[in-house]
């Protein structure tokens, strides 16, 4: 029998268009999880390093003062083993920063993405418990 995950998980969203950021936020709340959206790179690197025992980070945030690379950036050096779900297409990855961020193309469903959201916890839990 697979492993049970304890919902709600504890996620930060954060993204630069509003109509797939209400789309994230709705769809992840529907399925029980805990959701903390950020509305720019910066509250969202806040949120990720301050919210304990967070789950998950989902990010897409092209403005503001702190790009996708520096948000990961920021949140790896202080929680290096959070997992992070980049939406949109792959971010270019020369120094390797990215190699465990996997990106959700648009368009996707809700079940992609919940699909995609359990896949990432569900590796980090079975870490933890290891």
């Amino acid at each position: 029998m697979p492993h049970q995950l304890p919902p709600p998980w504890r996620i930060v969203v954060t993204d630069d268009d509003p109509q797939l950021m209400t789309f994230l936020v709705t769809t992840l709340r529907s399925a029980g999880h805990c959701v903390f959206a950020a509305y720019d790179g910066n509250s969202a690197c806040e949120l990720a390093l301050l919210i304990p025992d967070l789950d998950l980070l989902i990010t897409n945030t092209r403005w503001g003062f702190v790009s996708n690379r520096d948000l990961i950036k920021s949140v790896r050096n202080k929680r290096p083993g959070l997992p992070i779900l980049h939406i949109g297409e792959p971010m270019p990855n020369p120094d390797g920063l990215l190699d465990d961020v996997p990106a959700l193309r648009e368009p996707f469903t809700a079940h992609q993405l919940l699909e995609k959201v359990r896949e990432l916890v569900g590796q980090q839990w079975a870490f933890r418990q290891a």
